[in-house]
């Protein structure tokens, strides 16, 4: 079983292969710009924690179609986001985010008329809503390809 801990920082995970742009990660690459080194359809799942809320709008929309692109059919992307309602000192207070997520920020990449009106042509890949919560802080979300 493949499995991805993206973005991991300091955080590793062990089973996992932990990507990011700094040591001392086991793949050391910007995905913000480059390609995942997987094949199309390879990897079973991808876990970002407190990770996409620092990129910007295009290098959000290549991380989604990279992570995708990258995934078995059926596979899982989880990924936890602060909730910019519930929490907006968290969510905008640090000045490295750059993205920021409410409830209905997940239409315009899920099976959702959100995404068929606009997220299809901002060139988003549609994946399934797994599973979608709020705590007073954050969003754990999980798509699933």
């Amino acid at each position: 079983m493949t499995m991805i801990n993206l973005g991991s920082g300091t955080k590793h995970k062990k089973g996992y292969v932990n990507i990011d742009y700094v040591a001392p990660a086991d793949v050391i690459l910007n995905i913000a710009k480059e390609k995942l080194p997987f094949e199309d359809g390879s990897v079973d799942k991808i876990e970002a924690d407190n990770f996409l809320e620092h990129l910007d709008n295009e290098e959000f929309m290549h991380v989604m179609n990279e992570c995708w692109r990258v995934l078995r059919p059926a596979g899982i992307f989880w990924f936890v986001v602060p909730d910019a309602l519930r929490w907006p000192d968290g969510a905008f207070g640090d000045p490295t985010h750059k993205r920021f997520f409410v409830q209905r920020s997940f239409n315009y990449f899920t099976d959702h008329p959100t995404y068929h009106n606009y997220g299809k042509s901002y060139g988003f890949k549609m994946w399934r809503l797994g599973d979608l919560k709020s705590d007073s802080h954050f969003f754990t979300c999980t798509l699933i390809k």
